[in-house]
């Protein structure tokens, strides 16, 4: 089905490019939609060659825990390359005239073009190699400010702005503007660490990274679309470059998410986390956008904080934190299991295999011991429980004896633990989306009460 689908599409598609040469944005799209089919063919083509050099793993949230082929983010980023190459001449064909002086050539903006993509081939292959070889946190969190560097000398060069606009209640005694200076390309750096770990770090069920790089796209692509036709040359160019980046983008994922999304039929693996992370941070530094794209990043941000307990090792962590599936026990009894109840269900369920009814089988929030959380760590659990954030087991002496990983998935199943894996996943898109909402009424609508 899928080689019909392309034989016939490809033809019309290339038509259509030819047709549209002068155009761009146009042409753009065209190449989306070949590289988002091809990644659709090829992902089902390749996944016995990923297995059989051992790049599969285990899904523990199916009854039968079958193996999938992982790392097929790496399709998808490979395919995305390749269309956002094969666009360099498109984009330029209006500079190719004899008749024009070469100095009129955009020499500034292929500049940029050709670091962004740069950066998103390093972090392609950083995101590989740490689905080969798992990488250490100290390398995850150094080597994307590596990647980040041919974008952040490319935004020097050309003057980028390093001011920002200082609160209307701050300026009394900031001033309209303050300078940051090299302080800005320390936060724009961060905020490239930020960005490849923020979507691997809320993961752990079918279809939620890719599902969630989708809503955070397609919410920049709606952004871009309002300033496209700016009568401002600088700003419509920068909402263009980002267009040029997205749109094969969200093609190449929504593909990946078609055999990602539950039951999913292969892993996107760390490579996919890491090249949508970075495709975010280019288009937020060189299309000068970096405030609104935090805004979008909110639930991230949220499951960054919630989650520090854990990552910083004040609190126990274990290698995988994803939520658990246990035999559907009802909504009281669920919320009630006790951490050994809940493994001892979980075996018993992958020992049975799967069940007839697809209401048989349930997410509740995995858990962890408490033995050896520091002080700290133990005080920042009381107030995660106080303000309805966690959900502490204690013995009889009242003293603490395990509580809920610390991700936003198993946050949502302390309120809602009946919740299927396909269910969960669409609670998770359903709070990025409103946080699109959110994120575009405070800066369109509300910004003028703190800026003028």
């Amino acid at each position: 089905m899928y080689k019909r689908v392309s034989l016939v599409a490809s033809p019309v598609l290339l038509g259509l490019l030819w047709q549209l040469r002068n155009e761009p944005l146009a042409v753009c799209l065209c190449i989306s939609i070949l590289a988002g089919l091809a990644t659709w063919c090829i992902i089902p083509a390749t996944t016995h060659s990923f297995k059989r050099v051992g790049l599969a793993g285990r899904d523990m949230s199916k009854p039968l825990r079958p193996e999938l082929a992982e790392s097929m983010g790496m399709v998808a980023a490979t395919i995305y390359l390749v269309a956002t190459f094969v666009f360099i001449p498109v984009q330029f064909h209006g500079y190719w005239s004899t008749t024009q002086s070469p100095r009129v050539f955009p020499y500034a903006r292929l500049g940029e073009y050709l670091s962004a993509l740069l950066s998103l081939q390093s972090m392609v292959f950083l995101g590989f190699a740490d689905d080969v070889f798992s990488l250490r946190w100290r390398f995850k969190l150094v080597l994307p400010i590596v990647a980040s560097v041919p974008v952040l000398i490319v935004y020097y060069v050309g003057h980028g702005v390093t001011q920002v606009v200082v609160p209307v209640f701050l300026r009394p005694w900031m001033g309209k503007c303050v300078d940051l200076g090299v302080l800005y390309y320390v936060y724009i750096g961060l905020m490239s660490v930020f960005c490849t770990n923020a979507i691997n770090i809320l993961a752990g069920i079918n279809g939620v990274e890719v599902g969630q790089s989708l809503v955070i796209a397609i919410s920049i692509v709606l952004k871009d679309l309002v300033y496209v036709n700016s009568s401002n040359p600088e700003t419509e160019y920068r909402h263009l470059f980002s267009l040029y980046l997205l749109l094969p983008f969200i093609a190449v994922s929504s593909a990946l998410y078609y055999w990602n999304k539950y039951p999913a039929r292969v892993f996107v693996g760390d490579t996919y986390c890491y090249f949508a992370g970075m495709t975010f941070a280019v288009c937020g530094i060189l299309g000068h956008f970096s405030k609104t794209l935090l805004l979008l990043f909110a639930p991230q941000m949220f499951n960054f904080v919630y989650s520090a307990p854990q990552i910083f090792g004040l609190v126990p962590c274990p290698r995988h934190r994803l939520p658990q599936m246990v035999q559907n026990a009802g909504p009281h009894r669920a919320r009630r299991m006790d951490l050994h109840r809940q493994v001892s269900t979980a075996m018993r369920s992958f020992s049975k295999g799967p069940r007839r009814s697809s209401n048989a089988v349930c997410m509740v929030a995995s858990r962890t011991l408490l033995d050896g959380a520091t002080k700290l760590g133990l005080r920042i659990i009381c107030i995660y429980e106080y303000l309805g954030l966690a959900h502490v087991d204690r013995n009889d002496d009242g003293t603490m004896h395990s509580v809920n990983n610390l991700t936003l998935l198993n946050l949502v199943l302390i309120h809602r633990p009946r919740l299927t894996e396909a269910q969960l996943n669409h609670r998770i898109l359903l709070i990025q989306l409103v946080n699109s909402s959110l994120a575009f009424i405070i800066r369109y609508q509300l910004s003028h009460l703190f800026y003028f």
